[in-house]
């Protein structure tokens, strides 16, 4: 099986190849170079996050917006 190497360097597993070795988004490839030929390890899954505390929030941890709506007022 063939792929080709697009202008920002990525390429596509083949189909076939993905559902062989259970290859899924998140899942990580290991690029290895022994001097002779270049070899794809297939690692461990990655969960994905969508940044910052997005994950604590979605536990119900941290509230997304404030929850009181009044201005507060300061006393000097």
């Amino acid at each position: 099986m063939t792929s080709i190497v697009s202008s920002k360097g990525q390429t596509v597993v083949p189909k076939k190849l993905r559902e062989r070795f259970k290859i899924e988004p998140g899942t990580t490839l290991d690029w290895q170079d022994d001097g002779k030929a270049l070899r794809v390890v297939k690692g461990a899954r990655v969960p994905r996050f969508k940044g910052g505390l997005h994950w604590i929030r979605r536990l119900g941890q941290i509230p997304s917006a404030p929850r009181r709506k009044d201005p507060v007022r300061y006393s000097e």
